[in-house]
């Protein structure tokens, strides 16, 4: 976590533990992306928050998107929305191997949280 923003390590974190509550050693990947991870973001911006779970389905999908409004709430109003993007472990190989844009900027930019 230290190349994480300072301001967001309380956020992520609170995310990424309720995220492991949620799906235990299912849960492959937690990455920061976007004009955060860059370095670049306006003051209001969201964190891209990119997930990766093993077998993830529709409605643990939803949970997942839940999770972030929880630890935002934890973390307080000064912190920003997490804007989650919650993948399959297939869906994330299927999207890197298509060369998806925002599955490579996930790769390329992305931060560890």
């Amino acid at each position: 976590m230290e190349r994480l923003p300072s301001e967001l390590r309380p956020l992520l974190a609170a995310y990424r533990r309720l995220l492991e509550g949620r799906f235990g050693a299912r849960l492959q990947g937690i990455r920061l992306f976007g004009s955060r991870a860059r370095g670049d973001a306006e003051p209001d911006a969201d964190a891209d928050v990119a997930v990766v779970v093993a077998g993830l389905t529709d409605a643990e999908r939803v949970d997942g998107i839940d999770l972030a409004l929880e630890a935002w709430r934890e973390a307080g109003p000064e912190a920003p929305l997490i804007h989650p993007l919650l993948w399959s472990d297939r869906q994330a190989a299927d999207r890197k191997a298509a060369e998806r844009r925002i599955a490579l900027d996930v790769e390329h930019e992305g931060i560890p949280a």
